[in-house]
């Protein structure tokens, strides 16, 4: 059931970016580090990701909370990207697609935690 989760996930998020950047006509990222507003993002983000691995480590979870909680850390790092984009590079439009990404990741982690 997590591989049919996961899967629909992808593509949806697909198929929900590609519609969203020929609505609000927004650019791919050209390089890896245009998706951060800047080294102090890059550095919160990779911060944010020690954290979560050291607690999901130090802390005994069964599998289904596992998933869980991985696709709502996910969701947690688009809110913060979108929430950066948006005060920061509003003209881009990116935050849209990070908010985007933020309601999928919160539907697909309501679907592991009840069908899983």
């Amino acid at each position: 059931m997590l591989i049919f989760i996961v899967i629909v996930a992808l593509f949806a998020a697909g198929m929900l970016d590609l519609k969203l950047r020929k609505k609000f006509n927004i650019e791919k990222n050209q390089k890896f580090m245009d998706q951060y507003v800047g080294v102090w993002h890059l550095f919160l983000e990779v911060f944010l990701c020690f954290m979560f691995l050291s607690f999901v480590t130090v802390n005994l979870f069964d599998q289904k909370t596992v998933y869980a909680l991985l696709m709502a850390f996910i969701m947690l790092l688009f809110m913060i990207r979108g929430f950066f984009e948006f005060l920061f590079r509003r003209d881009k439009r990116r935050h849209v697609i990070s908010f985007t990404y933020v309601a999928l990741c919160a539907v697909c982690s309501v679907a592991i935690a009840l069908f899983m």
